[in-house]
């Protein structure tokens, strides 16, 4: 199991990763900010961190790739290990949420995270199923989190 420091954690999926380094001004780019100052501590899984790399370089270039690989060296993410995962939960994930989001909601239950920051709308956020699990994360955006948690940042 990952460890996280005495900190708020947040896990991140990677279309978090993607937007902070196509928009400076957006609450992504603010999520790793807070990230960088230490303010936050992120955690992922590797599936993500993958993914991530894979679609900001494909669809942004090289310069943003490499503005990724910065932002990961400056908050240095806590990657959450998938390799004891209960059977039972990840076949209830598997009746509500499309493969590929499975690993992003299993690591972010197992590393005891409390918030999981997306921008997918269609899987996670909006997904009656998956909120009728009641699992112990909430799923918001960025704008939401920071909106509901920007008192604990001053």
């Amino acid at each position: 199991m990952a460890q996280v420091i005495d900190m708020e954690s947040v896990f991140l999926d990677a279309n978090i990763f993607f937007a902070a380094v196509r928009s400076p001004s957006g609450g992504s780019y603010f999520v790793i900010e807070l990230a960088k100052r230490k303010r936050l501590q992120v955690v992922t899984v590797a599936h993500v961190l993958a993914e991530a790399e894979r679609n900001i370089e494909k669809k942004i270039g090289n310069d943003a790739l490499m503005r990724h690989y910065d932002n990961l060296r400056a908050i240095q993410p806590v990657v959450q290990s998938l390799a004891n995962i209960p059977l039972v939960l990840e076949y209830r994930l598997r009746t509500c949420v499309p493969e590929k989001d499975i690993p992003i909601v299993l690591g972010a239950i197992l590393s005891s995270t409390p918030i999981l920051l997306t921008l997918d709308q269609k899987h996670l956020l909006r997904n009656i199923k998956l909120a009728a699990l009641n699992l112990p994360v909430a799923i918001m955006t960025p704008g939401d989190f920071l909106q509901t948690h920007m008192s604990d940042f001053k």
